[in-house]
């Protein structure tokens, strides 16, 4: 029998260990949800732009001197308890970009091989929408990070995974 060994938990995460040594994180009931927001551009309708929003990671904790890197990705968070992928998508976007939007489904991706996270892609069409003031969540993280307009193919230039695979599905729907 296969059993995992808990080398460490938490009320988020559980550190595993496998019956063959490998270890792996399981964040606790978190999966999130990557929403890419494109409009046409306005002086030239052929092409689209993607909004990209400049956020810090956890991956990059800075000492307490030092300012926040922040790295472009789409719009991004976690499911809560209830939840379905496409509420939190369309809670999101409201939060952090101030849009009240229908979404699209992109698929699906598993964020990492040592996690247990699975990260639901949406996308939709903001074209000609004004968006509202968006709320945000009253975190430091949201406090320090912002939106711009980008060229589509911005988002293969970034690094986050997101940012590739959905360019990639994005760019099949919109040619």
């Amino acid at each position: 029998m296969n059993k995992e060994k808990i080398i460490f938990s938490t009320d988020w995460i559980t550190v595993k260990e496998t019956a063959w040594g490998y270890h792996y994180l399981e964040r606790k009931g978190r999966d999130s949800v990557a929403i890419f927001l494109i409009r046409k551009h306005q002086s030239n309708p052929e092409d689209y732009q993607v909004l990209i929003r400049q956020q810090p990671l956890c991956i990059h904790i800075p000492d307490i001197n030092q300012e926040h890197k922040l790295y472009p990705c789409p719009i991004t968070g976690g499911i809560d308890t209830g939840e379905s992928p496409e509420e939190a998508a369309i809670r999101e976007v409201h939060e952090e970009a101030g849009f009240s939007v229908q979404v699209l489904p992109l698929g699906k991706y598993i964020v990492g091989t040592q996690t247990n996270e699975i990260c639901y892609m949406y996308y939709a069409d903001v074209t000609g929408v004004e968006p509202e003031i968006a709320q945000q969540d009253g975190s430091y993280f949201e406090s320090i990070s912002h939106n711009e307009w980008h060229p589509f193919d911005y988002l293969n230039q970034c690094d986050y995974s997101a940012c590739q695979i959905g360019y990639f599905r994005l760019k099949s729907i919109l040619e």
